[in-house]
């Protein structure tokens, strides 16, 4: 399968990405957008263990071999790319609606605080 549209490639994310020869470069996190055609150009890739910090690899020229995502570049090439913090927020108003939605479904927890004590 080679590289199409987002929708095309969703399946694509936390997929291993492997280089051209076939070395782990690390875990598919995201994909991102050519901001004029909305199309998929860029895969973001995690090596790091909180996957907090990415480095992207062209969409081009990728594909799946077997349940990895095959990246047409090596794998010094992707790690040395310029690393993008994957920073996620939720814009305010959504954020109050989160609250709220929160606050509507919180239930008091039974029992005293002494009673709610985790077992040894």
């Amino acid at each position: 399968m080679r590289a199409g549209s987002r929708s095309e490639l969703a399946d694509w994310v936390d997929r291993r990405a492997i280089d051209q020869h076939g070395e782990v470069v690390g875990v598919v996190v995201d994909i991102y957008l050519d901001v004029e055609t909305r199309r998929a150009k860029w895969l973001a890739i995690s090596s790091g263990f909180f996957g907090t910090c990415a480095v992207v690899a062209p969409v081009r020229g990728a594909s799946l071999l077997g349940g990895d995502v095959v990246i047409a570049h090596p794998r010094e090439a992707i790690r040395a790319a310029p690393s993008v913090q994957a920073v996620v927020t939720i814009p305010p108003v959504a954020e109050q609606a989160v609250i709220d939605h929160y606050a509507r479904t919180r239930t008091a927890p039974s029992g005293s605080p002494a009673e709610r004590q985790p077992q040894p």
